[in-house]
């Protein structure tokens, strides 16, 4: 009878039961073997002597000869369901290995994922922080342009003036016009100077001097045409001469100075103030184009303490005037 071949991977408690059939199975193979030697040597004395006790013992050992066929059958069933139940062992062992394989690759697996999780929670966490860096920027960014749309002005230094309560001019004037952005003095004191010098050596009747159209200079770019008129006074017992009507021409175009140069020191137009006493009102005769520099002149005489008048023009206009017309206005 073999030994049932048990493997090495199987259950311990399998390998008891085993050892325990094969056990059984051998001694029952022992007493068969034993019986049966017993029952030979008895079948050979029965030959010289028969007795009913000897024939029933022979068929009691017969019967247990086919019982112990029987019970070789039954092991070798019982070989052959061990065995099953070794494939069955060895499947399940093979089965549980795969399981411990497939439980360790989910493990793995568990932790492939969990460290793509922490390392997506970590990515996030700092999209997070990068985001609310960003959002504080843009706040602060906001914040400063709210600052800056509500920032103050640059400041613009206004001049006050006094209260524009003008005075009549009677005193001393000092005339300037401004045109194209350039300052030029006119001398119109010069200018009449020179008409009553001419006036004074006229030789001929008083009548040719009445309605008469004079020119004088030019003198320093301006020339002056005048209407003389002449008036008797009786009571005094003389003749009095005067210009009704003047114009003054300047004889080129930019005449003067630019007024970044004429507010220079040692320019002409200082120099022409340095000579002005405190009765002495300056005129400024100003066309459009140069309001802003007529502003600018203005502040200035105002800084140096001098009384100062404008005349504006219109384009074209020329700088006259006449016994009827009004005089200048101080400020």
């Amino acid at each position: 009878m073999r030994r049932v071949a048990v493997r090495e991977d199987a259950d311990p408690a399998q390998d008891s039961f085993l050892d325990v059939v094969t056990n059984i199975v051998g001694i029952l193979i022992i007493l068969v073997m034993v019986i049966g030697a017993r029952v030979q040597s008895l079948s050979l004395s029965s030959e010289a002597v028969a007795s009913p006790a000897m024939t029933a013992t022979v068929e009691e050992l017969t019967s247990l000869a086919q019982e112990a066929t029987s019970v070789e059958h039954e092991l070798a069933e019982l070989e052959t369901q061990m065995a099953t139940l070794a494939a069955a062992a060895n499947g399940a062992s093979m089965g549980r290995m795969q399981l411990a394989e497939a439980l360790a690759a989910l493990k793995v697996e568990r932790e492939v994922r969990r460290a793509a999780v922490d390392e997506e929670t970590a990515l996030s966490a700092q999209q997070r922080a990068e985001i609310a860096t960003l959002k504080e920027a843009i706040a602060d960014a906001e914040e400063e342009a709210k600052t800056l749309a509500f920032d103050e002005a640059e400041t613009e230094e206004i001049l006050a003036y006094p209260t524009p309560i003008g005075r009549t001019v009677n005193g001393d004037e000092m005339h300037f016009q401004l045109q194209g952005g350039n300052i030029a003095y006119i001398p119109l004191q010069e200018l009449f100077g020179m008409a009553r010098n001419r006036a004074q050596r006229h030789t001929g009747s008083i009548s040719q001097l009445t309605n008469h159209i004079e020119s004088v200079g030019p003198t320093q770019g301006f020339a002056l045409d005048y209407v003389i008129e002449t008036q008797v006074d009786r009571a005094r017992g003389q003749i009095l001469v005067r210009s009704r009507e003047w114009v003054v021409r300047p004889q080129q175009q930019a005449l003067g100075e630019p007024l970044e140069v004429a507010m220079v020191e040692g320019s002409a137009f200082r120099r022409k103030l340095s000579r002005i006493t405190p009765a002495t009102t300056v005129t400024l005769w100003c066309y459009p184009d140069s309001f802003e520099a007529f502003r600018e002149v203005r502040a200035e005489l105002y800084r140096l303490g001098i009384a100062a008048a404008g005349r504006p023009l219109p384009d074209g206009a020329p700088i006259g005037g006449s016994a009827d017309g009004t005089k200048s206005v101080a400020q």
